[in-house]
């Protein structure tokens, strides 16, 4: 196979144009198509990576690239044909899992299923509890394999095909529409096609096969694929909609639905309705960014297969009046695209700026701003390698729930929420009661987050260590078990011997029966022989000799004897047992932490480069006592003092009086509520160590909800909230983001964005009326807020002197044209 014959797809009939379009054995379709390593893009060159990290290959850096990728999948292949499925996913691919399962189960249909989407697989894999530990987004190929496996163990499915297996697991756990039943990676697109100079484009477009928008014209092919696009945009639009209109046109994917439309409004039984028209509907054939061009009369076009094009009204969905509306209200999608009535349960992430990687970020801005739902996006950035994070990107706000899910369950990710109370004992160590009348130290969930970080930077001399730490806890048994039985201790001439008591410095003293001498067997001693006979392969069991030379002095014959022992234990029990040469000690949090105190203290080497990476997010950082949460350690978050760092710090902690330090692979993540507290009020220390990214209400993230433009209700709603109090008690757009229904939309505006209107103004009615719109003069007033009027001669019995306060009151029953009312002229 050629490069050409992989991945010319301006050709149509290139293997990676097969891959995504022919979706009979099961569709791969969304994404970019960085996923298949190497694409030829739209000005002909053939590229590696995507956007601003795309690279044109030419000449032999093509070949050689094309030839590893080649290579790779030959390995894989021949790794599937023996059958050792766990090895393909250490081969060093430039694809996507998904891209490589589909191309393992066209080669290999009896041994994959044509199910390839990692969320579906880890549904089926939860329901057939297949190994938890498959569930990694890097374990794709085995899991499927997996799953195969165990369906084909059940009698019930005795000579079904894989094919047959793989199509009713896939219409069973996998969210489909009905629209060449593939899966829901797509989005849904409104668009509109009347140009303000040359009225309706619909028969130019469905004749051409294509779509566009003629805002801003000007060609911007020397941008398009650019990290700076979304600047250029910005800086050449002059008008609101037409930044709006062509963000959104330039977030079109190969794969999206995209129907033409129009709205308007006509009287209906006497009332206004609003209606949208749907003149055509299609697919997207390319992303913007690479079936991009420009025409000096159409403007900025991306061609598209129309397969519908009839026109439909439907009365009251005259909401969406942006020019370009990506839908996210399910009913409405499948009541345009799919003709259906009824929900289909489906999550569609709300498009989100990838956030800088870095230790240590605050996300802040107003309430219900989707900081919390980042924060999941931005964990697995931290905790996953660039590729797997594209992987799952691609596949949907699903799959990354689940493995943020997963990487919570297995400790990598960390969540507290700080408070007023919230002290210094809780983050990193206090002292607590041992229920035996004593206090211990017993640490928090900062430290231990610490030590598990720390931990995984000792991968290449861990086993060491946690040999020497066992042996440590063999001791200590010994020293314990003394002291409420008697102990005998052999010789290795078979002399027995006993411990006589433990020293108050845990030493341990050692006779014999009717000896009137007494040795002392130092923990110290015996940690250096053991130590010895590590370095230099000593066979122990045969000789006493090593001992002399490992500590020099004497009592060799009491050091072996309680080394024997010690030994001994060591193999026979099963709480200390040692590990074997060739795998990885699995020790509990309390083990990891003595092996890392033991590498502080010793200068161990600690190597983080790949390294496991941790993230603690802190919710409400803002409202707890920073100085008193975090004290001394406060300098430590900062970059340049992290172990391995050129200015690292290494302090002792004032209760346990152990040392500690943090490692560069601990990520923290905290999230604030501007509402609550200003950030020009936070602690001046943390911001300074801290990178603050601000997350504002983005009413584009909303869909119109019938005849309700929720995008302009929080606009106008949120622009007035800045003019009468500020920006930091602005509505964010999380609040409606979920409301499917003009009935929840209401529900919302009643009980949660109008309080909150109360809280923030203090009651003062006058100010919350000019922020909905107006304020009534009675209940049947179009406004959400109106006057009650009061008889009060009556209501007093006796005419007043002197004015009274005005009373208001909240509608009790809010209509859809009263909430159009906040925003409409």
């Amino acid at each position: 196979m050629t490069v050409e014959q992989y991945a010319d797809t301006q050709s149509k009939d290139c293997f990676i144009y097969w891959l995504e379009q022919k979706t009979l054995i099961g569709s791969i379709r969304g994404g970019n198509q960085s996923k298949y390593g190497i694409y030829r893009s739209s000005n002909g060159d053939y590229c590696m990576g995507y956007g601003n990290k795309r690279v044109s290959l030419i000449g032999d850096a093509l070949q050689v690239e094309f030839r590893k990728l080649i290579d790779g999948f030959l390995r894989a292949l021949e790794l599937a044909a023996a059958d050792r499925y766990e090895e393909i996913q250490a081969v060093q691919m430039p694809i996507f899992n998904t891209v490589l399962l589909k191309v393992l189960y066209i080669y290999y249909p009896e041994k994959f299923l044509n199910v390839f989407k990692a969320p579906v697989l880890m549904k089926i894999g939860e329901t057939l509890k297949v190994d938890p530990s498959l569930f990694e987004p890097n374990h794709l190929v085995q899991l499927n394999h997996s799953i195969l496996e165990t369906v084909k163990q059940n009698k019930s499915f005795e000579g079904w095909q894989t094919a047959k297996i793989g199509r009713m697991l896939w219409d069973t756990y996998s969210p489909v529409t009905s629209i060449d039943n593939e899966d829901v990676d797509r989005n849904y697109w409104l668009m509109g096609h009347s140009y303000a100079t040359e009225g309706s484009q619909r028969d130019y477009f469905t004749q051409h096969g294509c779509v566009g928008t003629d805002f801003l014209p000007e060609d911007l092919s020397e941008f398009v694929g650019q990290d700076n696009l979304l600047d250029i945009i910005e800086s050449k639009a002059t008008e609101d909609k037409e930044k709006q209109a062509l963000r959104s046109f330039f977030e079109i994917k190969n794969g999206d639905l995209i129907a033409l439309k129009s709205t308007y409004t006509r009287k209906e039984n006497g009332v206004t309705k609003s209606v949208l028209k749907v003149s055509a509907i299609g697919r997207a054939a390319a992303d913007a960014v690479e079936g991009y061009r420009f025409d000096p009369q159409r403007g900025h076009l991306i061609p598209v297969e129309w397969y519908n094009l009839h026109e439909k009204e439907y009365l009251g969905y005259g909401g969406y009046r942006k020019t370009i509306a990506r839908l996210q209200n399910q009913n409405t999608i499948n009541l345009l695209f799919l003709g259906q009535s009824q929900p289909v349960v489906v999550t569609k992430p709300a498009t989100v700026e990838p956030l800088r990687t870095t230790r240590n970020l605050i996300l802040y801005g107003p309430p219900g701003t989707g900081k919390t739902y980042i924060v999941a996006r931005k964990s697995l950035e931290l905790t996953t390698d660039a590729k797997t994070f594209a992987e799952l990107d691609n596949s949907g706000q699903e799959a990354i729930q689940q493995e943020y899910t997963r990487l919570a369950r297995t400790g990598s990710v960390k969540f507290v929420t700080f408070h007023q109370s919230y002290s210094y004992e809780d983050f990193i160590e206090g002292l607590r009661s041992d229920g035996h009348g004593n206090f211990v130290p017993e640490d928090g969930l900062f430290k231990r987050a610490a030590i598990e970080a720390l931990y995984a930077g000792l991968v290449s001399n861990v086993q060491e260590l946690s040999d020497e730490v066992r042996f440590e806890q063999a001791y200590r048994q010994l020293a314990e078990r003394s002291k409420g039985e008697r102990v005998n201790l052999m010789s290795k001439t078979g002399a027995v011997s006993h411990i006589a008591s433990v020293s108050a410095q845990g030493n341990l003293i050692v006779t014999n029966e009717g000896a009137l001498s007494e040795s002392t067997v130092s923990k110290d001693r015996l940690l250096r022989i053991y130590r010895f006979v590590q370095e230099h392969k000593v066979l122990w069991q045969d000789e006493v000799s090593f001992i002399r030379e490992a500590i020099g002095g004497s009592n060799e014959s009491r050091y072996w004897s309680v080394f024997n022992w010690i030994m001994n234990h060591m193999e026979e029990d099963e709480d200390i047992n040692l590990p074997s040469n060739n795998t990885a000690p699995t020790l509990s949090y309390q083990e990891k932490k003595e092996v890392v105190l033991k590498a502080l203290e010793q200068g161990e080497k600690f190597d983080f480069t790949h390294a496991e990476s941790f993230v603690l997010i802190i919710d409400e950082i803002n409202r707890g006592n920073i100085s008193k949460i975090f004290g001394e350690l406060l300098t430590l978050i900062e970059e340049d003092k992290r172990l391995t760092r050129p200015n690292q710090l290494v302090v002792e902690l004032p209760y346990s009086r152990e040392r500690f330090t943090l490692p560069p692979n601990l990520h923290l993540i905290g999230t604030m509520n501007t509402a609550d507290r200003s950030i020009a009020l936070l602690d001046t220390a943390l911001r300074r160590r801290f990178h603050f990214e601000e997350m504002m209400p983005n009413p584009q993230l909303l869909d119109s909800v019938g005849s309700l433009a929720l995008d302009e209700l929080l606009t106008v709603i949120n622009k007035r909230i800045e003019v009468l109090y500020d920006r930091n008690h602005t509505i964010g757009h999380a609040y409606l983001i979920h409301a499917k229904t003009e009935e929840e939309v209401i529900e919302v505006m009643q009980h949660k964005i109008i309080p909150l209107l109360q809280e923030y103004f203090y009651d003062d009615w006058e100010k919350i009326g000019m922020i909905l719109g107006g304020i009534g003069k009675s209940k049947d007033d179009t406004f959400l807020i109106y006057e009650e009027q009061h008889d009060y001669a009556k209501l007093f019995k006796q005419s007043l002197s002197h004015s009274l306060r005005k009373q208001y009151r909240v509608k009790s029953k809010i209509s859809s044209q009263d909430i159009a009312a906040v925003y409409e002229a």
